[in-house]
């Protein structure tokens, strides 16, 4: 029997066309790809699962938004033992195309300077992914004792 075909999420698309087309997007995303995770993580291996979309809001107000699940292997900081942390992380950004508008919403949303109508969705998942982490990650054993 045949594994399935992991389809991953494309590195980036075209802001102007998926905006028209309300453009989604999903797909996995190894871990490997992103050199800021990776560095904090134990082990590097498995995917995150991402799902983006590309619309514009009632207001017509340009967002990217969307959800990353997956586990991260990384070290508590009681016991300094490995362990998986759940990630599960929603995106929800506003995209602006100059550093004036960026100034002007950054009080009400937070948002995503899109420059030569481009959006790098590794770099945006990747982010999103870093500031979702614990400051200090503890595992939840029962023998968790300070190492």
């Amino acid at each position: 029997m045949n594994e399935p075909v992991r389809r991953l999420l494309p590195l980036h698309a075209k802001v102007s066309s998926a905006l028209t087309r309300e453009a989604s997007y999903q797909g996995a995303l190894p871990i490997t790809r992103l050199e800021r995770l990776r560095a904090v993580t134990v082990d590097p291996a498995g995917d995150l699962q991402v799902e983006l979309q590309l619309r514009r809001d009632k207001t017509r107000v340009p967002k990217l938004e969307g959800r990353v699940r997956g586990a991260l292997s990384v070290t508590c900081q009681r016991c300094l033992r490995p362990f998986q942390w759940p990630l599960d992380t929603a995106i929800d950004l506003r995209l602006v195309f100059n550093e004036e508008e960026e100034s002007r919403v950054l009080k009400d949303s937070e948002p995503l300077l899109i420059e030569d109508d481009q959006v790098l969705f590794h770099a945006v998942v990747e982010e999103e992914v870093l500031l979702a982490l614990p400051y200090a990650p503890r595992c939840e054993r029962e023998d968790c004792e300070p190492g």
